[in-house]
């Protein structure tokens, strides 16, 4: 960790002396330069008990960096308490949640989330909790909030945790459900949960944005035509592909991929079932790192149309 460095010299002519020494005492030597007759180096500030048992005579210039800092005011008396009670007080900032924020409209819903995180230990002055922890915190929260709201994260900004969400919007009045109901989008179809209508499409079907899926008219045996309440839920694979970029700060890989990702599984359908997922590409450029992802989802596709509307 790159806290502080010392400054010394040397005469030139025992340089030769210091370069062997300080390969055997394994001392990082740094911006080696001569200046007149003099030899001038820095090492690491806790290095600096080892060089002092080098045999020939060093001249001690200065200290940079975070060491020199807390060296001097560790000197007055007054301010080693100040130092300590700051050095303790980074350390704990670092470490442990202080605030807890639910960002979203629904006091009823914001006070069971108070709840529901602390039985997750969730609570102010707990640790703050690593990107595959947030994950499923993540997960947890979307599966117990599916009838509550429509989109929902959680992240942390230095000691604070944050939830946000977006209510739900209302479900369709009683006289809405002689709609048909139409692909949203394209997929795969895989499941029907239907309990009126009649249905236009087969298992394993491929359909498209707009195909018709399940029709609010029936034929009878006197070829009479009827039109019948329509209410179900028509389920497909669909395959996605998502993007997130952040800044790119020289932070761990690691860190920065699960960062990607959760902001990424965030903007997933909050009822949507994860089939398959498959990281496409990550890249890193001098100024951001970018993450594509591939993600094969159950969900349910039927949306309503018109009364009587025929196939798209």
């Amino acid at each position: 960790m790159k806290i502080g460095y010392d400054l010394y010299s040397i005469e030139k002519e025992y340089c030769f002396d210091l370069l062997k020494f300080v390969k055997v005492k394994k001392i990082k030597l740094l911006h080696l330069r001569y200046q007149d007759d003099m030899c001038y180096f820095y090492i690491p500030t806790y290095q600096r008990f080892l060089i002092q048992s080098f045999e020939y005579t060093l001249y001690y210039q200065k200290t940079i960096g975070l060491m020199k800092y807390v060296l001097f005011l560790s000197r007055q008396y007054l301010n080693v308490l100040g130092v300590f009670c700051f050095i303790v007080s980074v350390v704990i900032s670092s470490y442990f949640i202080f605030d807890i924020q639910i960002i979203g409209t629904l006091p009823k819903v914001n006070q069971r989330m108070i709840t529901d995180l602390q039985k997750e230990k969730i609570q102010v002055f707990s640790p703050l909790k690593s990107y595959e922890r947030l994950n499923e915190i993540l997960s947890y929260l979307k599966t117990v909030y599916k009838n509550d709201v429509e989109y929902i994260n959680v992240y942390q900004q230095g000691s604070v945790f944050h939830v946000e969400y977006t209510r739900r919007k209302q479900d369709q009045l009683e006289k809405e459900e002689y709609q048909n109901l139409y692909a949203k989008k394209d997929g795969l179809i895989t499941l029907f949960d239907v309990d009126s209508g009649l249905i236009k499409v087969k298992r394993n079907d491929y359909v498209k944005k707009g195909d018709l899926l399940v029709e609010n008219t029936i034929v009878s045996t006197q070829n009479e035509t009827q039109i019948i309440p329509v209410k179900g839920h028509v389920y497909a694979y669909t395959f996605n592909q998502y993007q997130a970029t952040i800044a790119n700060h020289g932070q761990d890989q690691g860190e920065a991929f699960y960062h990607l990702l959760l902001m990424i599984r965030s903007r997933l359908p909050v009822q949507a079932k994860i089939d398959t997922e498959k990281v496409l590409q990550i890249r890193k450029t001098h100024s951001k790192i970018i993450l594509k992802m591939h993600y094969t989802l159950i969900e349910d596709i039927a949306i309503k149309g018109e009364v009587n509307e025929g196939n798209r």
